[in-house]
């Protein structure tokens, strides 16, 4: 195994590559943001465990790494769901066929997906965020998401000011007439709202006809998203900060979602989440995965939601690649299997991932406030 940590402008992404005495190689992406020395160390701690096994035998090594650990959480996770899909990535090159393929095959050609506008905590007026989403659709996304929340709503404070709420619902109102009727507008809230200002946004946004509306109160307190769910008629979306099929069984099995977000690190990898999307199909609920990480993470999102006959959209920021760690695609080989046309991602047709590290880019943009040595 070797782990690399690469600067992401504002946060750092890690990448894991396995290698194997055939002379296969696979890689992955575990990057947790904040959180890059726990997610290195795990990582060393999987390598030990890993040496000298089978990378065929996926589900046993996951079962093991994780469940076998008396102590877990985030970080750990997030270290399998790295080597989870480097190990995947092996598979599909030892037979020589596309990942997508070992889960049961493609449900589709390409893949839909929705960019970020920038948030109104960014200090950018509504104008400015009206034409943001004017030229993202130029660009030819067909949906946009951001918060409009103002800074100040959070830890101390989770309602809205009158006037506080008018200024979203005038974001709302100038974002739609700017692109009119066919785009999708997803609403992101972080959690920050208590659950009656959550209802009462809900029914002022109501008319501009959100497609989602993310995340309204803090993902700790299902009963909370129950009681918004039971009053409001605009879809709801929650599940970035959801961390195991035990923990989205709760939401799924109370009818509280119509969208569950899984993110492919933070889950554990492909498999964990292809089990999530399972539970949610069973009870009607849609998969819009969490992905606003690296390329790496990218590719195997891609390959996961090729094969969900659930799958409604796939987040894809733009401003990593407008404003936010615009040398991305720097650290691939050949990056031609995250770059979005008119809205979409493609299939790759290569075997495994179809990605692989370019480690002279990475070492060129060493991390930042990383304080553990990687190798």
């Amino acid at each position: 195994m070797k782990i690399f940590v690469a600067d992401a402008d504002w946060r750092n992404w890690v990448f894991v590559k396995l290698f194997t005495d055939e002379g296969l190689t696979g890689v992955g992406e575990a990057s947790l943001e904040g959180s890059d020395e726990m997610v290195v160390a795990a990582l060393r701690y999987i390598r030990e465990y890993l040496q000298g096994k089978s990378p065929f035998d996926i589900e046993y090594h996951w079962r093991n790494i994780y469940y076998g650990r008396f102590w877990r959480g985030m970080a750990l996770l997030s270290a399998v769901g790295g080597v989870e899909q480097a190990l995947w990535d092996i598979v599909g090159k030892a037979c020589h066929t596309p990942v997508y393929n070992l889960f049961g095959g493609a449900c589709r050609e390409r893949v839909r997906c929705y960019t970020h506008i920038s948030e109104a905590a960014s200090g950018h007026s509504i104008a400015q965020r009206a034409e943001e989403a004017a030229r993202a659709v130029a660009e030819g996304w067909t949906a946009l998401k951001w918060d409009p929340l103002p800074a100040g709503v959070g830890p101390m404070r989770r309602t809205l000011e009158p006037s506080e709420m008018r200024d979203v619902v005038a974001q709302l109102r100038a974002v739609r007439q700017a692109v009119g009727e066919d785009v999708e507008l997803l609403v992101e809230l972080h959690g920050r709202l208590d659950p009656t200002t959550a209802i009462r946004l809900a029914r002022e946004i109501e008319p501009f006809r959100p497609y989602f509306m993310e995340e309204p109160t803090p993902p700790e307190n299902p009963d909370a998203l129950a009681k918004v769910a039971a009053h409001t008629r605009v879809p709801l979306a929650v599940g970035e900060r959801i961390l195991t099929k035990e923990g989205f069984w709760p939401l799924l099995e109370r009818q509280c979602v119509d969208f569950i977000q899984p993110d492919v690190i933070h889950v554990g990898g492909l498999l964990e989440c292809k089990k999530i999307a399972a539970l949610a199909e069973a009870r009607g609920v849609s998969v819009a995965p969490h992905n606003p990480n690296g390329p790496v993470c990218v590719a195997a999102t891609l390959h996961l939601v090729a094969n969900l006959p659930n799958f409604a959209i796939l987040e894809m920021p733009a401003d990593d690649y407008r404003w936010s760690a615009y040398w991305r695609d720097e650290y691939l080989v050949d990056p031609a299997v995250v770059q979005v046309r008119d809205g979409y991602l493609e299939l790759p047709a290569a075997p495994g991932l179809g990605v692989d590290l370019d480690e002279r880019a990475i070492a060129r943009r060493p991390p930042k406030n990383l304080w553990i040595e990687v190798e």
